[in-house]
């Protein structure tokens, strides 16, 4: 981690007191300031992550595949007792970042993670791990970008068929995706789900409010699964015929996304 292209912010607003990561210019993580809630999910993008999975009532192994400062896992392992989460960054100096700003030392000490091992941080790029172990999971979760671009070998076909493989029965995928508040505008979403249906039986998309480059932007989350089929607030997007992402051609994923 470059300090130099990282801005630690506080901000207070009618929600509450909140510090920020900023890096390379995209939002990466935040958190509650005041002791009480400091494991409590500020973007919405998460509070949906934490939604879907609960379609998952058996679920117990989790992967995250960019850990940020460790925002989704803390209101993981304070909320669900038998959750036990792997995640994985590619910049080891994340996990000093998030004990000295972000309170996860308070949870490490609250919650015996030391001794339980119920949180690892694994310091690798998601697709390098996917590949080298075989780990299963009951939920694996992209929350990864390069700044505020995508990581493109994790939107593929073959990263697609790559995360299957590693989810257990009755497991699910959750990516988080930026876009425009017209699904039809956004390129990159629409592909990213024609991508998912090559693979998955089902594939579900919720909105997930605005993100921070503009009036017209949206967070997505998508949901791919064989189970789960349907989710009270999901929307229509009509992906039929988006171009697949596919190793061979990397540069397209980056030519779809026009939200920055």
């Amino acid at each position: 981690m470059n300090t130099e292209d990282i801005e630690i912010v506080e901000v207070e607003d009618q929600s509450g007191r909140m510090r920020m990561l900023v890096m390379d210019g995209g939002m990466q993580s935040a958190t509650y300031i005041d002791k009480d809630r400091r494991n409590e999910l500020i973007f919405k993008y998460m509070i949906r992550f934490a939604e879907l999975s609960a379609l998952n009532k058996e679920a117990e192994k989790v992967l995250l595949i960019g850990a940020g400062t460790f925002s989704y896992p803390k209101y993981l392992i304070s909320e669900n007792s038998k959750i036990r989460i792997d995640a994985l960054d590619p910049d080891e100096e994340l996990f000093e970042c998030a004990c000295d700003w972000f309170y996860l030392d308070e949870l490490i000490e609250e919650y015996n993670l030391d001794e339980t091992e119920r949180l690892q941080f694994i310091v690798d790029y998601g697709r390098d791990y996917l590949e080298n172990n075989d780990k299963k999971y009951d939920i694996i979760i992209n929350d990864a970008f390069n700044g505020l671009e995508p990581v493109p070998d994790l939107c593929t076909l073959e990263a697609m068929e790559l995360i299957h493989s590693r989810l257990n029965e009755n497991g699910m995928f959750l990516v988080n995706i930026p876009g425009w508040k017209d699904p039809d505008d956004s390129d990159f979403l629409k592909s990213s789900i024609e991508t998912m249906k090559q693979v998955f039986t089902h594939v579900v998309t919720v909105l997930a409010k605005g993100a921070f480059s503009g009036d017209d932007s949206m967070n997505y989350v998508v949901m791919a699964s064989d189970t789960y089929d349907h989710f009270n607030e999901e929307i229509a997007v009509r992906s039929n015929g988006a171009p697949i992402f596919r190793d061979e051609d990397p540069e397209a994923v980056y030519e779809c996304f026009d939200w920055i």
